[in-house]
């Protein structure tokens, strides 16, 4: 008897001792399942970044674009003409039925459709288009369409993260939402001449965002939801990594309301110009770091008809003086087929042999022979 009393007091210490811990046992479940819950909070929170919001902004004002061209037998007059699809991308810039695109995308074609990330089709009502600068303005029958927010294309920064969305290969899928791809913005005032294409691009956004066919007309928008450019082309080696290059979106909106004010801009010039700095004067002989160069003249063109020659500097135009190519396009913002743009025009002393020195000589514009095809 005297003996288990010593045992009932070892029970009664071990009992005080071990009940606390078995209680923390008992209840590590569910701190830890709270635990658990607040980590899964965090995370889902962290999920919905800059980047996945400017995407859930600008998604309903991207179309896509589908094209059908016909074929042409001239390589084998006994095929049938047949239709080839074709496809792009474009966006939103007006709600009453004004979205933007590349003229490339359009150009040529005879049905397009224009598809919503709502499954949404309207067909086109009219195109405007501006091959100079690769840009087209398709309007379509439609009302209080979802509008984007433009950015300050001026105040890009290189680093800075660059969002491509768009409607890549024709992908096709029931939801029709457009595929997204980020980069960052690689440089700024490019200007490009692709090996396929007889433009020379000034001016451009560089991104290393993939913009692979279909892409060309979408977006190019930064982390806070801004369009910043119109993703055009990319130069790659094959597949779909390379540099992607898209036009500023000041310049692309300043282009499409002057198209839809005055409707497409069908003459052509025949040249490509760069803006003249101080290696160029140099290497030119010219006395001036100003002025929009010559790089091309296009055979039988306007501008080979107005006597100039490649290296030449229009340094006037219309009675307005010419620092820069932009200077240059600018003077030609409202001429029509058929205008004519005096030029003053410096030689440089490399083609003094040819008559160097200023001399005055008269553009006249005439139909883009590609306009009639």
């Amino acid at each position: 008897m005297l003996r288990t009393v010593p045992i009932l007091l070892l029970g009664l210490l071990l009992g005080f001792v071990l009940f606390p811990l078995l209680n923390k046992w008992t209840e590590q479940p569910s701190s830890q399942a709270s635990l658990d819950s607040t980590s899964t909070n965090d995370i889902d929170q962290s999920r919905q970044n800059a980047i996945v919001k400017a995407i859930q902004k600008v998604s309903p004002s991207v179309v896509s674009i589908n094209t059908a061209r016909l074929s042409d037998p001239f390589f084998d007059p006994f095929s049938e003409i047949r239709k080839i699809p074709g496809i792009g991308s474009g966006f939103v810039i007006q709600p009453d039925g004004y979205i933007l695109t590349n003229s490339h995308v359009v150009d040529g074609a005879q049905d397009i459709t224009i598809t919503f990330s709502d499954g949404r089709r309207f067909n086109v009502l009219e195109i405007f288009i501006d091959r100079q600068l690769d840009l087209a303005v398709i309007h379509i029958d439609a009302d209080d369409l979802p509008l984007l927010e433009f950015g300050d294309s001026d105040q890009v920064i290189i680093g800075e993260w660059a969002i491509a969305l768009g409607n890549p290969f024709g992908l096709r899928f029931e939801d029709n939402k457009p595929t997204v791809t980020v980069g960052v913005i690689s440089a700024l005032n490019r200007v490009v001449r692709p090996e396929e294409d007889e433009r020379a691009y000034k001016d451009m956004i560089q991104t290393d965002a993939s913009i692979n066919p279909g892409n060309s007309g979408g977006p190019l928008v930064n982390s806070l939801g801004q369009v910043i450019g119109v993703n055009t082309f990319i130069l790659s080696q094959g597949g779909g990594l390379g540099m992607g290059f898209a036009v500023p979106i000041k310049r692309a909106l300043e282009a499409a309301h002057q198209l839809i004010d005055q409707g497409s801009r069908d003459f052509w010039t025949g040249l490509d110009i760069h803006s003249v700095n101080t290696h160029i004067a140099r290497t030119l002989g010219l006395s001036t770091a100003r002025g929009a160069l010559i790089t091309v003249i296009e055979p039988l063109s306007p501008g080979e008809s107005a006597g100039l020659l490649q290296g030449d500097v229009i340094v006037m135009a219309n009675n307005q003086r010419v620092d820069s190519a932009d200077d240059l396009i600018g003077a030609f913002r409202n001429a029509v087929v058929g205008d004519t743009i005096a030029l003053k025009i410096l030689r440089g002393r490399v083609f003094r042999g040819r008559g160097g020195g200023f001399f005055d000589t008269n553009l006249i514009l005439e139909q883009d022979p590609r306009s009639e095809e």
